[in-house]
């Protein structure tokens, strides 16, 4: 029975793409140990896999990376020093034969190399390489501040130097600072289609498009008798940067009075009584259904990740993305790009705004038509089946080719 190890970013966006490639796996007769945090532990028991929860505080509690998103080079690079440093030995015990990797764990590829097994890369977000930058340059996405920009300069030259100092320790060359935020290898699953990756053309057969993976359980309740209007209008800012009372309130400003009403899930870190007394066209919750939820809304307002707003168009809904980080920006600017939706950078939002975007998508048809243009493309990808083909077929072939080691892995841009 082939044995991998997986090494998650513990976020619902991460974790939850992978889950059904993992249980396919699992089920094609493939045991996997799922490296994640505890929070997560249920869902990863739930499709077959060995739970394992890293021992690093990092990893254990992402709750403040929206504060440290300028740190996130050194972060990364600092947390594949500790991971190594406290569970290398036990990695190796269980002889994998393959390792999957977040393209944001760049752990996950330097114990692959340490090995000298294949790495897979699983892809949540968009594929990067230096021509989706100067996409997102060439649309506005770029550092709010020069002091921004210098602090990411000083976390970068940080994790320069704790990058060459592990290639030292542990003789072998891992990601550098850029691979750690823009992980690759011989194999990486992509989960969105060609048709929405950005610059899709400047990427070789090494990136396989398989789409998003929708598929989830979810158990929230919610109050669907209040559902009262025909034309429904759903917001969210996801499960990370999801703590800004003042947007929730211009959303009350921009939406009361409306002829359509809107359901805003809030998460659990704004009390209700901070937002002040919702308009009567609003249902607001700490948490939603979201896949059941889009499957009943005409229009969604989200932060722009990955995942809510590949699950948006997975079911023809378009989208006004008010992005919180510059991944998500270029999102927005990609789904604008398409015709699937609007950006608005976080910035620029005002109540008026967002009234008129909103407008915008519950009008004009030809958001919903581009939307609907994106879902066939998701439709068309391949899925959960064509994933774990690829994943069975690159993992046998390696390991036929070269016993227990992959060919090496490559940092280059495609």
């Amino acid at each position: 029975m082939p044995k991998a190890l997986f090494f998650s970013l513990p976020l619902h966006g991460h974790v939850n793409p992978s889950l059904p490639v993992v249980r396919e796996l699992i089920l094609r007769g493939d045991e996997i140990i799922y490296y994640s945090a505890d929070r997560f532990a249920a869902e990863i028991r739930q499709v077959g896999a060995r739970y394992r929860p890293y021992r690093d505080a990092f990893l254990a509690d992402l709750s403040h990376l929206p504060a440290q998103t300028d740190e996130l080079s050194w972060l990364l690079m600092r947390t594949v020093a500790s991971v190594l440093e406290s569970d290398l030995d036990a990695f190796r015990a269980e002889r994998p034969d393959y390792v999957i990797s977040d393209s944001v764990a760049p752990w996950g590829q330097w114990v692959g190399r340490i090995l000298g097994v294949p790495v897979v890369t699983s892809v949540s977000t968009f594929a990067f390489n230096r021509r989706v930058l100067a996409f997102g340059l060439a649309h506005g996405v770029r550092p709010r501040s020069a002091r921004r920009l210098l602090s990411k300069l000083r976390h970068m030259t940080n994790a320069f130097l704790l990058h060459r100092r592990l290639c030292r320790v542990h003789g072998r060359h891992g990601p550098g600072v850029v691979g750690s935020v823009m992980g690759r290898s011989d194999l990486n699953i992509v989960y969105t289609s060609r048709h929405f990756q950005p610059c899709a053309e400047t990427f070789d057969d090494r990136f396989q498009f398989v789409g998003p993976m929708t598929s989830r359980t979810e158990t929230v309740t919610f109050p669907w008798e209040q559902v009262r209007r025909p034309d429904v209008v759903y917001v969210s800012l996801g499960t990370l940067f999801n703590a800004d009372t003042a947007f929730y309130r211009r959303c009350f400003e921009a939406f009361s009075g409306q002829d359509f009403q809107v359901i805003l899930s809030t998460g659990t870190n704004v009390s209700r009584d901070s937002l002040g007394v919702a308009p009567p066209n609003f249902i607001v919750a700490a948490h939603v259904p979201q896949l059941a939820v889009l499957q009943r809304v005409r229009a969604f307002v989200t932060h722009g990740g990955m995942n809510s707003v590949s699950e948006s168009l997975s079911y023809g809904v378009p989208v006004v993305v008010v992005p919180q980080m510059g991944e998500q920006a270029i999102v927005g600017r990609q789904v604008e790009h398409l015709g699937a939706g609007l950006c608005l950078m976080k910035e620029e939002v005002t109540a008026e705004k967002l009234r008129e975007s909103v407008r915008q998508l519950l009008v004009d048809e030809r958001f919903r038509i581009q939307a609907a243009t994106v879902r066939r493309s998701f439709d068309a990808a391949g899925g959960v089946a064509r994933a774990t083909d690829i994943i069975v077929a690159f993992t046998r072939g390696a390991r036929r080719e070269d016993g227990r080691s992959g060919s090496p892995l490559r940092d280059d841009a495609a």
